[in-house]
């Protein structure tokens, strides 16, 4: 269980409720109840449970590594949505389009490879939210990848979605993806970024291979919002089915059936989980990006 500061906080309509609102930019619809076998995700040398998390900053014990990564990642994505404020001081806020910046710099760097310390996973969020070693999971919410559900010119960033969607294709067979796989939604965590004026970011979400995530979740076919679950998302970062129903969280998806398109997964300051953010830059006070050695 979560420790004592960390237990659910009653949503009241607040500033930080708002600015949860205002990610997901979508409105009620109707529910549907749809079940599909999901999808394993890749092997990956991102263990379940890390020992301890440590929130993205200027300083603290792990200051040289968040340094020397921002100078890196900010010489890459200067003048795009990714680059880093510099700061001598205090946490740092994230968004996705950040994180996707770290990502591709640790990844493309063999001294920052050699810290072994990256952002967390969905996966691994959930069990260090179980576990009691999330860093101040009451205070923030933090972004964890994409989910694509459609490729609709009419959905949610379809520039974005067409892109990673063309990285997917490429690398198919490196990720044990079927044709038919790749026309499901997918929740893709650890994406990367290159540098592209053309999308709205002015970066082009891409897979890096080893790294990047790509799997199918059962609980993507249960179109609707609001539904309750009970315990962790310690599949893939989502409840499975048979969770849903009852519980002290929430899980919202889009309340469509189509032109969905590509939406942010992020965990809520409340804990409840989202895979229906519209948002991929969205900065609020409270977005925040987890680290942990691998």
């Amino acid at each position: 269980m979560p420790k004592a500061g960390a237990q659910k906080i009653s949503k009241m309509v607040n500033k930080r409720f708002l600015q949860t609102a205002e990610r997901w930019k979508n409105p009620s619809l109707p529910k549907e109840k749809i079940e599909r076998v999901k999808i394993k995700t890749q092997n990956s040398v991102f263990p379940d449970l890390p020992n301890e998390s440590f929130i993205f900053s200027y300083d603290g014990p792990h200051k040289d590594f968040f340094q020397e990564l921002i100078t890196k990642n900010n010489k890459v994505y200067s003048g795009t949505n990714a680059k880093i404020p510099t700061g001598t001081s205090g946490e740092i806020q994230g968004n996705l389009i950040k994180r996707m910046g770290l990502i591709s710099t640790i990844a493309n760097d063999s001294n920052l490879r050699s810290y072994n310390l990256w952002p967390i996973t969905a996966t691994q969020s959930e069990y260090l939210l179980q576990a009691g070693k999330l860093s101040h999971p009451e205070n923030n919410w933090e972004d964890f990848g994409m989910v694509l559900y459609d490729r609709s010119q009419n959905g949610w960033n379809p520039k974005e979605a067409q892109a990673i969607y063309e990285s997917l294709k490429k690398h198919r067979q490196d990720l044990g993806l079927s044709q038919s796989d790749l026309e499901s939604k997918l929740i893709i965590v650890n994406v990367g970024a290159e540098v592209d004026s053309s999308m709205l970011y002015n970066v082009r979400p891409k897979v890096l291979l080893g790294i990047t995530q790509v799997y199918q979740h059962e609980v993507l076919e249960k179109v609707g919002e609001d539904t309750s679950f009970d315990g962790y998302g310690l599949n893939g970062g989502l409840p499975l089915l048979k969770q849903l129903g009852s519980g002290s969280r929430t899980l919202y998806i889009p309340g469509v059936k189509s032109e969905i398109g590509l939406r942010l997964l992020f965990r809520g300051w409340d804990h409840d989980l989202v895979a229906r953010g519209g948002g991929l830059a969205y900065s609020g006070d409270n977005g925040r990006v987890n680290f942990a050695f691998l």
